[in-house]
């Protein structure tokens, strides 16, 4: 009986101790790019490209009614300390293409961060397929930067 107990005393905290690296791994990564996806549909984004800052939570709200008009249940609007936090939506457009862009950033100066969309894979686009409207939410730390979207990957 004492065995099997301080087994599963042992196997406990070695889950604990792998999960906490796991989540250091992600905080660094995100601290490179300083952008963290929060959210990602493939319904509810724009017809056209368009990046969006949002940087009070009545405009994260605002944005959440278009995009739960025809969602029952809709999607919750995530919490964000706009004290320390803002919001960058990327909307890619109409598509077919399953496999949406990400958004990382390629260049930061004093007055603007430059972001662009980044495809994993080549893939082509299926004339077949439905039509999605993706979008992407992501927060990072406040600022005054003006934040610009380049066509360039």
């Amino acid at each position: 009986m004492r065995i099997l107990i301080l087994g599963l005393l042992v196997l406990t905290g070695t889950c604990g101790s792998q999960k906490d690296k796991n989540n250091d791994i992600n905080y660094q990564a995100s601290a490179e790019n300083q952008l963290m996806l929060v959210l990602s549909d493939n319904y509810g984004g724009t017809e056209k490209e368009q990046l969006m800052v949002i940087r009070d939570s009545k405009a994260l709200k605002k944005f959440f009614t278009k995009v739960n008009m025809t969602r029952k249940p809709g999607l919750p609007v995530p919490e964000i300390d706009f004290n320390k936090e803002m919001v960058v939506v990327y909307c890619n457009g109409k598509t077919t293409d399953m496999d949406t862009p990400a958004l990382n950033r390629i260049e930061d100066k004093d007055d603007k961060m430059v972001f662009a969309p980044v495809s994993d894979s080549n893939q082509k686009k299926d004339v077949s397929a439905a039509v999605l409207m993706p979008f992407h939410l992501y927060k990072m730390p406040l600022t005054e930067k003006e934040i610009i979207l380049s066509k360039e990957e």
